[in-house]
């Protein structure tokens, strides 16, 4: 190339031409030069038209260098071919939004051409950051750059064929934003204006882009095309709100401690402060910002020349444990805690004040050392007997009424084994038992005076567990000699009484016995038939009384016999008794365990035994079997007494008009249980009693 060419590319071509279709509507000297056309040969041409493409693979010299776009070989007036590469520049040409394009020669641009005396260089939109957009006045896409293909994934093709792009894909929660400021923008004729929205990619993804945009308006004010720049800065918002959400914890944990937290500078003005601080003394964070430290100090109880004092000793950087007073808002005086120690905020040497209320603990100390004064007034002036041991069971202190009890002083038995001292031979097994237990116990057994005398005694072993060890012992001896005396007593006279009335009730039972053997006798000697069964059921109810005194007899427990056995006897006996034999009759049982006192098994009794004689007399006529049930259950709080037979019933009004003496004792028998009576004759007759136990 000759040093003449070599200066007209020092001067680069340049076109002025259409924004969308590339036609050349102006171009500079030195391209009608170079190219060797007249001007008016070139104007009307598409750019393009003007070379050929070609492929940079096939130039190695530039193999190893990142070009991009396309590369284009153009005929030079007399000179061969020339390769040129072009970049663009949006402008404003004669009121219509038009491109100033260059084209950059890159056989000699890399090698020869000085960068001082180049226009423009070629822009190299695939290593860009930035995507490339270029927009009509109504958004719709004028030019799509590879990059923003790469951000958003549509095509060029598909970008500048899409309808309305922008509603694809601008978030629609950020496409209000947008329009909003779309339409302060062509209101105020701003130029160029930056914005961060999310958008949408083609596969859905949502991303975050920083958007540059440039407005081209005409003469008249009227908008005629936007230039985007456009970068994603997703990853760049993700650390942000990582971070944020990061100080957000770490302020949210500052706040979350309930102890006052606040920083003071040098000159002991406070810096920053936790909600803690607001809970403790009553002031708003804001309010304390700026104020001294005095202000939440009470004055004349804590010196606040203390904390300055930590201030200035630089070598410390330990944290140092102060007594302190505090005074809140309201002027309320109370004790605390401070841990003191030194940091950094925002480059600012400072001391973290770590401030605790310890009006509790105070009370709680108090209360505590009024307890212990309680516990040892106790411990010296109980009545009971109390040794406190160590974990080898040797005394440490005894009271004085262990003293007066085993009349022992405490100075001389003192760091002895207590269980070889006071524990006779022969329960020293059972004593060194009780005196290993883990747990609290008690035991009731003799231990022996300073004079052998063998006292009886309660003894409840209290074990100390201070972190899962045994570390100390309570032994409480209570004498219970006067009520072994009096529970001997009771129980030598409560001997006689139950002999004395396991007689009556024998004797009752005999004479009852002996009035049933006259009765019989009497029978023997009565023609009339009527008159021998008044005397029979005269003799079974006189035996239903007797087998409660029996029952309650062969029991040791003289107030209450166990219904089941009573009534299964009782049945047994009636129908051994009077019961047909030509009509089989069997009867069941259904009985809870339930135990009566004797005023009111007694009427149960009676019941029982008149109702099964008229069963047996009268229910089974005719019939060629028959069964009787007999039902004795709790009922929520009351007992229910149920016999039923599957006889032929009777008549229920009959029956009441009767002045038979079993009907009215029937009735009779009810109302002394204080209960109700139900009667039915449905498929037989059933009789069934409600009442309450006596307690």
């Amino acid at each position: 190339m000759s040093q003449k060419e070599d200066t007209f590319f020092g001067t680069q071509c340049m076109f002025v031409c259409d924004q969308i279709s590339l036609e050349i509507l102006d171009v500079n000297e030195n391209t009608v030069q170079r190219l060797g056309l007249g001007k008016e040969e070139i104007l009307g041409k598409k750019l393009f038209e003007l070379g050929s493409e070609v492929s940079s693979l096939y130039h190695k010299s530039f193999m190893n260098k990142s070009l991009s776009n396309k590369i284009w070989e153009f005929d030079i007036n007399g000179s061969g071919s020339q390769l040129v590469q072009f970049s663009s520049h949006l402008i404003n040409y004669q009121g219509r939004p038009c491109k100033l394009v260059v084209a950059h020669d890159i056989s000699q641009t890399p090698f020869n051409v000085p960068k001082e005396s180049q226009l423009s260089s070629p822009v190299e939109f695939i290593d860009f950051p930035m995507g490339e957009i270029e927009w009509d006045s109504s958004h719709k896409i004028l030019r799509w750059s590879p990059k923003a293909e790469e951000i958003f994934g549509w095509s060029q093709e598909e970008a500048m064929r899409h309808p309305s792009l922008l509603k694809s894909f601008v978030h629609p929660e950020d496409l209000v934003i947008i329009r909003k400021e779309f339409a302060q923008t062509i209101k105020e004729k701003i130029k160029s204006k930056s914005i961060v929205n999310r958008n949408i990619t083609k596969s859905g993804k949502v991303i975050y882009c920083e958007w540059y945009n440039s407005y081209l308006f005409d003469d008249d004010g009227n908008l005629v095309s936007i230039y985007s720049l456009v970068i994603d800065i997703t990853d760049r918002i993700k650390a942000l709100n990582k971070v944020q959400r990061s100080m957000q914890s770490f302020r949210d944990l500052f706040d979350s401690i309930s102890d006052a937290i606040y920083l003071i500078n040098d000159e002991g003005v406070i810096v920053g402060a936790n909600k803690g601080t607001e809970l403790t003394y009553g002031y708003k964070v804001n309010e304390l910002i700026g104020e001294n430290h005095k202000i939440l100090g009470a004055v004349g109880k804590f010196d606040p020349a203390r904390l300055a004092e930590i201030s200035k000793n630089k070598g410390d950087k330990g944290s140092q444990k102060l007594d302190g007073w505090g005074k809140k808002i309201n002027g309320e005086v109370f004790p605390t805690e401070l841990l003191v120690s030194k940091g950094i905020y925002f480059e600012q040497e400072v001391l973290i004040i770590i401030e605790r209320d310890i009006s509790d603990r105070r009370l709680a100390e108090e209360e505590l050392k009024k307890r212990e004064h309680l516990l040892n007034d106790l411990f010296n002036t109980s009545p009971l007997g109390i040794a406190l041991l160590n974990k080898h069971n040797e005394i440490i202190e005894v009271n004085k009424g262990f003293e007066e009890l085993f009349g022992y002083s405490g100075t001389e038995i003192e760091g002895l084994e207590l269980d070889r001292l006071i524990v006779p031979e022969q329960d020293i097994v059972e004593a060194k038992k009780l005196s290993n237990t883990p747990r609290v116990e008690d035991l009731v057994t003799r231990r022996k005076s300073k004079e052998g005398e063998l006292i009886d005694v309660i003894i409840y072993a209290v074990p100390i567990i201070i972190d899962e060890k045994m570390m100390y012992k309570y032994g409480i001896y209570v004498d219970i000699s006067d009520r072994k005396k009096t529970e001997e007593q009771l129980r030598s006279s409560l001997k006689e009484k139950e002999v004395l009335l396991a007689e009556i009730h024998h004797r009752v039972k005999n004479n009852l016995a002996v009035i049933m053997g006259l009765l019989e006798l009497q029978s023997y000697s009565v023609n009339n038939e009527d008159a021998k069964t008044i005397l029979q059921e005269s003799q079974m109810r006189i035996q239903s009384i007797a087998l409660v005194h029996e029952k309650l007899y062969d029991t040791d427990d003289f107030s209450e016999i166990k219904v089941e056995n009573y009534i299964k006897e009782l049945a047994q006996t009636v129908q051994q008794t009077i019961g047909n034999q030509s009509v089989p009759v069997h009867i069941q049982f259904d009985m809870d365990e339930i135990y009566l006192p004797i005023t009111q098994a007694i009427p149960c009794g009676l019941i029982l035994n008149e109702v099964l004689t008229n069963s047996y007399k009268h229910a089974f006529i005719g019939k060629d079997e028959g069964c009787i049930q007999v039902v004795f259950k709790k009922e929520a709080d009351h007992l229910l007494f149920i016999i039923r037979d599957d006889g032929i019933g009777f008549d229920i009004e009959s029956s009441k008009r009767s002045r038979s003496l079993g009907m009215k004792l029937i009735k009779t028998l009810a109302d002394q249980l204080s209960g109700t009576l139900e009667v039915s004759t449905k498929e037989g007759a059933e009789f069934a009693f409600r009442f309450k136990k006596e307690e």
